[in-house]
């Protein structure tokens, strides 16, 4: 799970920054870009009774909140669809 979250943001960060190497520049300097807040939570590890402090900003939380949204969708859609199935 926590390598499918960090290529969820991987994944994120990549597409944003293509956009920005292919857009035009412009002639004038733009001021210096505010430095986003980061957003901390604290994550259960598989296998330790320690938590992990994870920091992403909130665009990045929210791509990683929709991407585990979507996965845990399509488990249960794969779930629903093997019910009626016997296993060979």
């Amino acid at each position: 799970m926590r390598r499918f979250i960090m290529f969820a943001a991987a994944f994120t960060l990549s597409g944003s920054l293509l956009a920005q190497a292919t857009a035009p520049a412009s002639t004038v300097p733009a001021a210096a870009p505010e430095k986003e807040k980061k957003i901390c939570r604290r994550e259960q590890v598989t296998g330790s009774i320690m938590q992990q402090r994870i920091c992403h900003t909130r665009e990045e939380w929210a791509a990683i909140d929709e991407a585990n949204r979507q996965a845990a969708q399509n488990f249960a859609a794969s779930k629903r669809m093997g019910r009626g199935s016997s296993p060979n």
